[in-house]
């Protein structure tokens, strides 16, 4: 199965309308990170209802989902919500099914937290490739809550922080 992973790390959202990429940001900035066996990052883009639906394997034990959720807060505020606490009909994606549908599904069978970053703007229809400052600061923040949720201390234990340094530093 393609997406074979006891943990599973999703980046939301359409890179094509500024705020609304924040999850898949993530997605790639973490990509950079070495992680431990059985746990895979990937951008679901606008997909992520269909990966989650038809791709997801029985070996996944959790699922982290990383997208733009609109709830009120200042703009760049990260929180994590659990599946009954999103907001209902905030997640649409290019075939109209929203995320929450298929996570409900899901809830009783994989732990799933949502790691949601409040917009500044989504520029749809108009494309605007570059986050706004404000989310473009919580991305760092994320990686550290999305560590969290891994169980990894990323930054306060040298063994920790050499799991998960960046390929590009030449980390083991």
């Amino acid at each position: 199965m393609i997406l074979e992973a006891e943990t599973l790390v999703v980046g939301c959202g359409n890179v094509l309308f500024q705020d609304d990429g924040f999850g898949p940001r993530v997605a790639q900035e973490m990509s950079k990170l070495e992680l431990p066996p059985g746990i895979r990052v990937i951008d679901g883009g606008t997909g992520a209802p269909h990966l989650i639906f038809t791709l997801l394997d029985e070996t996944c034990k959790k699922l982290i989902i990383l997208d733009c959720i609109s709830w009120g807060a200042k703009p760049g505020t990260l929180r994590k919500f659990s599946v009954d606490e999103l907001p209902k009909g905030k997640f649409i994606d290019a075939h109209n099914w929203t995320l929450s549908e298929p996570l409900h599904a899901l809830k009783d069978k994989v732990s799933i937290v949502v790691i949601g970053c409040q917009p500044a703007k989504v520029s749809e229809p108009d494309i605007v490739w570059e986050l706004t400052p404000e989310v473009e600061r919580a991305v760092p923040e994320a990686i550290k809550m999305v560590l969290t949720e891994l169980g990894i201390d990323y930054g306060n234990n040298g063994q920790s922080e050499e799991h998960v340094r960046g390929k590009a530093e030449g980390g083991a």
